[in-house]
């Protein structure tokens, strides 16, 4: 990864607890993406789309080595990318090269996805996995915002392109959904700089996230009501 001596984390902080802090989302995904690469991260590694590298704090210790690939014209810093590519095409790396591929919150912002995913089984090894994650209800964001996509249609890219799902994680839920579409209400539609109501709607969150009955609820709604799923894929290997 260029200029690796210069990365400085600037999301997915913990407490002396270990939990997650700070933004909604950051506290939702920051646990299952730090549980997938751990156990999955390993070797040479590939993170396309990559921005700022926001994961890279979980699998620096993991990685033999770091290609980081990302847009020429991305609107995140790209001062840790090795390789300017349009994800809609070719890459520009070798067949079966490396051992996890990381595509994190990138899917959606893909207009062709069909080339995406093949190109991603393509430079990985047999053996190798695939990380994968994607919003579901969730605003529109960025320039490129193009899809979304349910758990079948994650589960049907990976079984066309010889990648065997081991895990699918959906997170969120109806509370969580409840809860994002208000905090983005405070940020879009003119409440900024309204720190009472930003106050009060924080302290809500972090009340709902810690009791029992909306725990249950969201776990029993996050299938119909996801925010996003995490997923890890491995190649095939063939005999």
């Amino acid at each position: 990864m260029k200029n690796s001596e210069k990365w400085v984390q600037r999301r997915f902080f913990k407490n002396k607890k270990g939990n997650f802090i700070g933004p909604h989302m950051q506290r939702l995904i920051g646990p299952r993406y730090e549980q997938a690469i751990k156990e999955f991260c390993k070797g040479k590694i590939a993170d396309l789309g990559c921005g700022d590298v926001p994961y890279y704090m979980f699998y620096k210790n993991l990685a033999s080595d770091i290609v980081c690939v990302d847009w020429g014209n991305s609107l995140h810093n790209l001062s840790f990318c090795d390789i300017e590519a349009d994800l809609n095409k070719d890459l520009p790396l070798e067949n079966e090269v490396f051992d996890t591929v990381l595509a994190t919150d990138v899917l959606e912002h893909i207009h062709d996805p069909e080339k995406f995913m093949s190109e991603t089984a393509r430079i990985l090894k047999p053996g190798g996995h695939l990380i994968l994650g994607v919003p579901f209800m969730y605003w529109i964001h960025e320039n490129n915002d193009y899809h979304r996509y349910t758990k079948q249609m994650l589960e049907l890219f990976c079984k066309k392109n010889q990648l065997e799902i081991i895990k699918i994680d959906a997170y969120g839920g109806f509370p969580e959904v409840l809860y994002d579409l208000l905090h983005k209400g405070y940020s879009y539609y003119g409440f900024r700089g309204r720190r009472v109501y930003y106050f009060i709607l924080e302290n809500f969150g972090k009340f709902l996230s810690h009791r029992k009955c909306v725990k249950r609820l969201s776990e029993k709604s996050k299938d119909v009501f996801p925010l996003g799923y995490v997923i890890v894929a491995q190649k095939s290997i063939a005999v």
